[in-house]
């Protein structure tokens, strides 16, 4: 049975369509995201190669993906989906400010589930940063519910400075190519969908540490180093709070002894995991906005 979601799509009046996102370049796909965000909380621009990197590294179905028109065939907005197994997720969904009309974002999303529902996903999850309002409520109405809160957290570059709190001693040594491997095929369940392993892997560039504390406790790191920045943070440590808070303590330190030219960006740390929150913070890690996770049941 279809989710009560399908049998209210009274908002989209007949003139409205969509084609496939396949029926785009990845540069046009950037330009109609682009567009679609200019006033956005957060506005996150693309261009052609982030766009397609986006689409291989998170498993974008472009022919499940939606571009909306209206019905003198002008783009009003984009929504995509990515499929893995039997889950869906919804993403760079946006409309174009100057044409929006009422019932748009609600069309582009019943598309998205309708095209989910149809490749045999069971279940369909996304993430609404928190203060859009009118995105969460569209997704509550939806049927979608709250699953927890992600934070988005940014380091500047610089050596870690330990004046306000005291550093574990440890040692640590920096993991192989297939160590790393080991460590994300081995890693705990529940990270969002562009920190799973599938991303993680294609998004290439992963160093790793592997830390052991005085004590004997030990734990893991794995990460991407670019140029300029530091991204896409994996840590396992045990899961004692204080003893997980002193292992991912050690490892963010030594992460930024050996790579503190670079910018960190990390995203979708779960907010109620407060050891590595705290470990993050002392290391001079600032909020730069939360994101609200949430889940569609499609089975029943």
């Amino acid at each position: 049975m279809r989710p009560p979601a399908f049998h209210k799509s009274q908002t989209a009046p007949h003139s409205r369509h969509w084609v496939a996102a396949s029926q785009y370049s990845f540069q046009e796909l950037a330009d109609i995201y682009n567009q679609s965000r200019v006033d956005y909380i957060v506005p996150m621009p693309m261009n052609a190669r982030r766009m397609q990197d986006y689409v291989l590294h998170h498993d974008i179905a472009l022919d499940a993906s939606v571009v909306s028109l209206d019905d003198e065939g002008q783009v009003t907005g984009i929504g995509m989906l990515g499929l893995r197994e039997q889950r869906a997720w919804v993403t760079r969904l946006g409309v174009i400010p100057e044409r929006r009309t009422k019932g748009t974002g609600q069309f582009i999303s019943e598309t998205l589930l309708e095209q989910a529902y149809q490749r045999g996903a069971q279940s369909v999850q996304l993430e609404v940063i928190k203060g859009n309002e009118p995105a969460y409520q569209l997704f509550l109405k939806l049927g979608f519910q709250d699953m927890r809160e992600l934070l988005v957290v940014r380091r500047p570059p610089g050596l870690p400075r330990t004046a306000d709190f005291t550093l574990p001693i440890a040692s640590a040594y920096p993991l192989t190519a297939d160590e790393i491997n080991e460590c994300l095929q081995s890693r705990e369940p529940g990270a969002s969908w562009i920190e799973e392993t599938p991303s993680i892997l294609r998004a290439g560039g992963l160093k790793g540490l592997f830390v052991s504390l005085e004590s004997g406790t030990s734990g893991w790191i794995v990460f991407q180093s670019t140029s300029f920045q530091l991204a896409h943070f994996v840590i396992s440590a045990p899961s004692d709070n204080e003893i997980r808070g002193e292992v991912a303590l050690a490892l963010l330190y030594h992460v930024h002894q050996m790579y503190s030219a670079q910018d960190t960006k990390v995203e979708n740390l779960a907010a109620d995991d407060l050891p590595y929150w705290r470990a993050f913070q002392k290391l001079g890690y600032v909020e730069a906005f939360k994101r609200r996770e949430m889940l569609l049941n499609l089975s029943y």
